[in-house]
């Protein structure tokens, strides 16, 4: 009996990581002189399985926190940890497009698999014009087709997989009322969305990459990709 329930506790906690990821919470609109505050979580989402900072699996608590300005430049923004969360600020000093994103490499296996993970967000300021500003280290990455998002109104969101489009897959979102709202990319790897209230939305995408290595004295014979998109309806 102990023997079954140790396997079943391994398998639950095999299942529970799979539905793990990151996520940046930030106000979508800001302002030039205001400061920004940035939230890091990990956890699922949906269910507001949130793991305390102190918890964090594996090498999570080292994530780097890159914030691209509307001219290009970068930087690393500096966390400190809170019970639930790492936070992190920043003030725009230019009208446009900032973007916040985490490019995360696990260092422990699950089960055989490598597990990558990929955070964004969004803060337009003033006037601003949409720019792909990821790295190429962004494997996979969810950006929108415009700045504002407003209740009722379609929106639209480019998927891409190794800067290709991620032709007819499967999306997660889940709005403010924690329900998940399942949907797919079309042919061109484009996310067609109507939000029906306000409030934050939560988007995620998965790609197991069939790729063999070795990590940490460790082989692989999977890649994990997970990434997630956040952005504020009003």
């Amino acid at each position: 009996m102990k023997k079954i329930l140790t396997l079943l506790f391994f398998v639950a906690l095999a299942a529970t990581s799979y539905g793990h990821a990151l996520w940046i919470e930030t106000t979508t609109n800001g302002k030039k002189g205001v400061a920004q505050k940035v939230k890091v979580f990990f956890g699922e989402y949906g269910s507001k399985e949130i793991d305390s900072a102190a918890k964090w699996y594996s090498n999570l608590k080292d994530f780097k926190i890159v914030l691209t300005a509307p001219n290009g430049t970068k930087q690393e923004l500096k966390t400190k940890a809170s019970v639930f969360h790492y936070e992190a600020n920043f003030t725009p000093t230019q009208d446009g497009q900032y973007t916040i994103s985490i490019v995360h490499h696990v260092k422990d296996l699950y089960e055989n698999a490598k597990i990558d993970y990929y955070a964004l967000a969004n803060v337009f300021v003033g006037k601003s014009t949409l720019k792909n500003q990821l790295a190429k280290e962004v494997a996979l990455s969810i950006q929108p087709n415009k700045t504002s998002f407003i209740s009722g109104q379609e929106s639209s969101f480019l998927v891409k997989l190794n800067q290709s489009a991620f032709k007819n897959q499967k999306i997660t979102i889940i709005g403010p009322s924690k329900k998940d709202e399942p949907t797919e990319t079309d042919a061109n790897g484009v996310l067609n969305f109507t939000p029906k209230q306000k409030g934050t939305y939560f988007f995620e995408a998965f790609y197991e990459e069939k790729k063999s290595g070795s990590q940490e004295g460790k082989n692989y014979d999977k890649i994990w990709h997970v990434v997630t998109y956040t952005n504020q309806t009003i």
